[in-house]
C-alpha cells in the first residue's frame, strides 16, 4: 500500500514525503494575480490560470504517484484574525487569499475520489518544525526552505520534511491505527 503525506505551500504547491514536489511554478501564478487590479479583466484571467494550474497539479500527483492513501494538513482559519493579531504580514495575507488553498484541497480530494484513493487530514501544528528522526520540535529547526534539526543534525527540504511529519502523524495516531486495522481486515477477506 502506497501512502503519501502532502505539505501544501506557496513555493511548491505540493511537497510529498518521498521528496517529490509538484506545482513549483504556483508562486508565479499567485504573484500574477496579486499584481492585477481586483475585478479587472486581467485579474479574472490570472485567477482562471491559477485554478487551472491547481487542477493540473492535483491530477499530476494522482497520475504519477499512483497512491492508495493521501494525507494532508487540515488547513482552516488560516486568515482568521491574522490582521488583528499581526501574526502575518499584509503581503502574506494577500498571498493566502489569492492562493485559494480551499480550492486546492477540494480539487485534490475530488481527484482522490475519482481515482479511488483514500483522502485523510491531520492537524497542521508543528509539522514543519518537528524532526522526523528524533521527534524534537524547535522553531530554530526551520530556516526558510531548509530544515536542519538542532538536536540530531537531520537535514532536509522544510516542505518535504513537513510531508514526512504529516504522514507519520496519521500513521502513528489514533486514526492511523484504525486505518491499518480496516485495511488488514479488507485485505484478509
Amino acid at each position: 500500500m502506497k501512502c503519501i503525506g502532502v505539505d501544501t505551500g506557496i513555493n511548491a504547491l505540493a511537497s510529498l514525503n518521498n521528496g517529490n514536489q509538484y506545482g513549483k511554478d504556483i508562486k508565479g501564478c499567485i504573484e500574477r494575480v496579486k499584481r492585477c487590479k481586483q475585478k479587472s479583466k486581467g485579474y479574472y484571467v490570472a485567477k482562471r490560470a491559477l485554478k487551472q494550474r491547481i487542477d493540473e497539479t492535483a491530477k499530476e500527483i494522482i497520475k504519477s504517484e499512483d497512491p492508495d492513501l493521501i494525507v494532508v494538513e487540515q488547513l482552516k482559519n488560516m486568515g482568521y484574525k491574522s490582521k488583528l493579531k499581526a501574526r502575518l504580514s499584509k503581503s502574506i495575507r494577500a498571498s493566502i487569499g489569492t492562493w485559494n488553498w480551499k480550492y486546492w484541497l477540494k480539487r485534490l480530494e475530488m481527484q482522490c475520489e475519482l481515482n479511488r484513493v483514500s483522502f485523510r487530514t491531520v492537524s497542521p501544528y508543528y509539522t514543519s518544525t518537528t524532526c522526523p528522526a528524533c521527534g524534537q520540535t524547535n522553531r530554530g529547526n526551520r530556516n526558510g526552505e531548509k530544515f536542519l534539526c538542532l538536536n540530531c543534525g537531520h537535514g532536509d527540504n522544510a516542505d518535504v520534511n513537513a510531508g514526512k511529519n504529516i504522514l507519520n502523524r496519521f500513521l502513528t495516531g489514533l486514526y492511523g491505527a484504525r486505518y491499518k486495522q480496516e485495511n488488514l481486515i479488507t485485505n484478509f477477506l
